[in-house]
């Protein structure tokens, strides 16, 4: 290197070590206070994200309701709330209907619907039209009698 390259890396050093001197002699106070404010500010942000954050989805959401008295399938859970009857209680959206309120204790959840263990509907007995005529119903014969004393 030549001598040229050497006194200019010096005179940088210099020029660098001269303006913290300087920064350090004369600001040193300011920087100091408005970096204690910086960290303060710092914790106290970081502590009030961290207890006034909004709690995340309820996990439930999303789940298949069944019946735990017999296993019937209910629907799709959609939220929770309190009834002041029932207690606890999953609104459960219906398969092709509306939602409708259960009792959590009533209820079981599962992530994915479990067809096997569905029980299967029994048809229900439909009314089969008879081509057999109504039978004809005979007149009281006490009204027809007291016509004819009269």
């Amino acid at each position: 290197m030549d001598y040229t390259v050497k006194a200019a890396i010096a005179i940088g050093v210099l020029l660098i070590l001269g303006l913290i001197w300087a920064v350090w002699k004369f600001a040193f106070r300011l920087v100091k206070h408005v970096i204690f404010a910086l960290i303060l500010g710092g914790v106290f942000a970081g502590t009030y994200w961290y207890r006034m954050r909004a709690p995340g989805p309820d996990p439930a959401i999303g789940k298949h309701a069944y019946l735990k008295e017999n296993g019937r399938y209910l629907g799709v859970v959609e939220g929770q709330g309190e009834d002041s009857r029932r207690g606890e209680v999953w609104s459960i959206r219906l398969p092709g209907g509306y939602p409708k309120m259960y009792g959590k204790v009533r209820v079981v959840l599962k992530d994915q619907r479990d067809l096997a263990s569905e029980p299967t509907p029994e048809p229900e007995p439909t009314a089969t039209p008879t081509a057999a005529p109504k039978a004809k119903t005979a007149k009281p014969a006490a009204a027809s009698a007291g016509a004819k004393k009269g």
